[in-house]
């Protein structure tokens, strides 16, 4: 029996609706089969400029797609045990997902997709600024891995303030390191 993604994502206590900019929220994941259905489009949406270059039938994509989303809910189960999931919303309607993982020296950013029908409206910068918020408070570096051959993505972070700190054959990891402002003595 495998695990849903919706199972894994399960927010931990503490972790509650928050409005984040005047149309965007992160809401809780709860174990729901819609959620799960809606995490798969996303994921397939996310791949659909890369499987339009395959020349696979529509069953060969489906099923390779499954394959591969299956394999990333283990995968972040076995690498990060535990990661927080949450859905974006924008004006109440579920648009994306954020997947993080706060450890001892990072907050981490795990997964970022926002629907291709809703990028371009500053809902993945709020985001990525209220966590940059929430890395500043904890005094730590925000860090994430982007594909290396999503220039978009990578210019994106740049752009946020990110730096690049590995470049790997598949992936560029980078970080942001928030300046922590010292309040002198008088």
């Amino acid at each position: 029996m495998s695990l849903s993604c919706s199972t894994l994502f399960l927010c931990k206590e503490g972790y509650m609706e928050t409005t984040i900019h005047r149309w965007v929220s992160l809401k809780p994941v709860h174990a729901r089969l819609e959620q799960e259905d809606f995490f798969y489009l996303l994921y397939e949406k996310s791949r659909e400029p890369e499987m339009a270059l395959w020349n696979w039938t529509e069953q060969e994509k489906k099923t390779f797609l499954r394959m591969q989303y299956d394999f990333q809910c283990r995968s972040y189960q076995w690498q990060y045990p535990n990661l927080v999931g949450r859905m974006i919303h924008y004006r109440g309607q579920p648009v994306g997902k954020l997947v993080t993982v706060c450890g001892d020296r990072e907050l981490r950013l795990i997964d970022l997709i926002i629907h291709p029908d809703f990028q371009g409206l500053g809902i993945g910068t709020s985001v990525v600024v209220k966590l940059q918020h929430e890395a500043r408070v904890r005094r730590m570096p925000l860090g994430l891995s982007v594909q290396s051959h999503n220039m978009r993505a990578y210019k994106w972070y740049v752009k946020l303030g990110f730096e690049k700190v590995l470049e790997h054959e598949a992936y560029i990891s980078m970080h942001w390191v928030p300046s922590i402002q010292v309040k002198s003595k008088s």
